[in-house]
């Protein structure tokens, strides 16, 4: 990733006239500047969403407490009250994984990638069937890959998560290419056009289609960070028709 690349990279001061030496030491300390401050700045959120999640829980019980003794009069406003608050906290931890996704450097182990992606399929199958989706799995066996702890975990239930809200038929694949494990998520769903294609990885944006309210916009930021960190790529590419 161009930005750690960046930030491990020092020009050596002991070299050349003193023109370029004091060049150097300006660009090293430019570049650790700029380091602590996007460090600073990464810490920042991932300490404000932390610390707003406990405010936001107690905040939904008060709701549902003054609901109850409102009666039914005060029954729907209380009920929309909940599902702005059930609104903030779902982008409050999408923020919190987002920033945890950029700072994070978790030790890397081998996992069973075949395994794993049959079990988070097989977790949303019921859920997805109570709103009509079929979720279908074709993984090839014996598939592994260096991965921090639940990075794949949380890739894959964010793409489910997308592909659930819009379409049928949501198919889970995975196979080796050459030396990579390439996993994808498809759907039956309208599709994006070319314009929102390009925004599709954009913080908190959402297609023009989705319901009010509908997800955070940060899933697929999410899922980009996860999979550029450990050394992958991800796109997004047309499914059949």
């Amino acid at each position: 990733e161009f930005r750690r690349v960046l930030f491990r990279s020092r020009a050596p001061e002991g070299d050349g006239p003193p023109e370029v030496r004091a060049l150097a030491h300006r660009f090293n300390v430019m570049v650790a500047q700029v380091e602590d401050l996007v460090g600073a700045q990464e810490a920042f959120v991932a300490d404000a969403s932390h610390q707003l999640r406990t405010p936001l829980t107690a905040m939904r019980l008060r709701i549902e407490n003054l609901g109850a003794e409102a009666g039914p009069a005060g029954e729907a406003d209380a009920q929309a009250a909940i599902a702005e608050v059930d609104r903030l906290s779902m982008m409050v931890n999408s923020l919190l994984a987002l920033a945890r996704a950029e700072r994070g450097e978790a030790p890397a182990r081998r996992v069973d990638v075949s395994a794993l992606v049959r079990e988070r399929a097989e977790a949303w199958s019921d859920l997805a069937a109570e709103q009509g989706v079929q979720v279908v799995v074709d993984v090839a066996p014996g598939l592994h890959a260096r991965l921090a702890d639940g990075m794949l975990e949380q890739v894959i239930d964010n793409l489910i998560d997308n592909a659930v809200t819009v379409t049928g038929v949501v198919t889970v694949t995975g196979v080796a290419e050459g030396g990579s494990v390439v996993v994808a998520v498809s759907d039956t769903g309208p599709g994006l056009s070319d314009a929102d294609k390009a925004h599709a990885f954009d913080r908190f944006w959402r297609a023009p289609t989705s319901e009010p309210g509908a997800g955070s916009g940060l899933g697929l930021p999410i899922v980009q960070r996860l999979v550029e960190g450990a050394g992958g790529t991800v796109r997004l590419g047309d499914g059949p028709g």
